[in-house]
């Protein structure tokens, strides 16, 4: 029996679809939490991208670039479709966690470890203090999606356990988080083949982000 296996176009496509659904289920059904919790199992998807994206890019500046440009791009249009969730939200969003975390696995190959490791401390301290949507918590969650490209067990565990982890915190200083359903995630990375698969514009997955945003909002104000 052939083993079942997922291209990074494929988990492109599964993590602009649950983040859709996410979304959707914020601005047009907050009472119900199905909604976001399949959506708990985009930001993990997006997070293993980043790094295996960290691993074949032949330019990181550029990569880092575009990130941060479709940050600034974003911000208006998330702040927006926040506002009309009816939780204003004074966060940045996903791409500048992603641009962090990307900053992060920069500086762990190219500092030794007693470098490395607190200018990473720092960059996620700054990230809390800035409000990057999922903050320390999301820069870790593509260090440890690294790990899984070159160390499958520990990426593994540490994949499943840090959602864990952060509901546990959050619910010590706020409520209860559907984030421990980002575990959910693991089983699609872990049978990822390192193959591209069919062609994906490299732009759909950032343009996607801030138009999804716009586009839903028209919906929601036309009904």
């Amino acid at each position: 029996m052939k083993r079942p296996f997922l291209s990074s176009s494929s988990l492109k496509l599964i993590a602009l679809v649950t983040m859709t659904i996410d979304h959707i289920g914020m601005l047009f059904f907050p009472s119900q939490l199905l909604w976001r919790i399949i959506g708990r199992v985009s930001f993990p998807l997006f997070a293993f991208l980043i790094a295996e994206g960290f691993e074949k890019t032949s330019d990181v500046r550029k990569y880092f670039s575009r990130l941060l440009s479709f940050a600034a791009l974003s911000q208006i249009p998330y702040s927006l479709f926040m506002f009309s969730t009816g939780f204003p939200s004074p966060h940045l969003n996903i791409f500048f966690t992603l641009s962090a975390g990307l900053f992060a696995l920069i500086l762990w190959k190219q500092l030794p470890p007693r470098y490395s490791a607190p200018s990473i401390g720092l960059l996620m301290y700054l990230a809390e203090c800035a409000s990057f949507d999922y903050g320390a918590y999301g820069i870790l969650t593509i260090l440890a999606s690294a790990l899984l490209l070159r160390f499958r067990t520990t990426g593994i565990i540490s994949l499943t356990l840090l959602p864990l982890l952060y509901t546990a915190i959050y619910s010590l200083v706020s409520a209860l988080s559907l984030q421990m359903y980002a575990s959910i995630s693991v089983p699609l990375v872990t049978i990822y083949n390192k193959e591209h698969g069919k062609h994906f514009p490299r732009r759909l997955l950032y343009w996607f982000y801030p138009v999804h945003f716009l586009l839903l909002l028209s919906i929601w104000h036309f009904i």
